[in-house]
């Protein structure tokens, strides 16, 4: 008979909410962190330096990734807030 318990990492609570991506430009030190780690949400503009956002918003599966890039940013400017009121987004600002 097969095994079929969850193998899923209980230590994660489970997301299902989209999560909205802003980026604060004002705040933005310009040092590319979050897009040279993931440049499949933001980029760099060639003008002034500063983050350009690609996306808006992302779904759970996107949640880990951009959590790393908001907590590599030295200037705090990305911002992570879930979608149309769906619950935390798996998302604490203190992290």
């Amino acid at each position: 008979m097969a095994d079929t318990a969850d193998t899923a990492d209980s230590t994660e609570p489970m997301v299902t909410a989209r999560v909205e991506i802003q980026v604060d430009r004002d705040s933005c030190v310009g040092s590319g962190a979050c897009a040279l780690f993931e440049p499949e949400f933001f980029d760099q503009s060639e003008d002034d330096g500063l983050v350009v956002q690609r996306v808006r918003e992302a779904g759970p599966e996107a949640l880990s990734a951009l959590r790393t890039a908001a907590s590599r940013c030295p200037a705090r400017a990305i911002v992570l807030v879930p979608s149309g009121g769906q619950g935390s987004a798996g998302w604490d600002p203190s992290d």
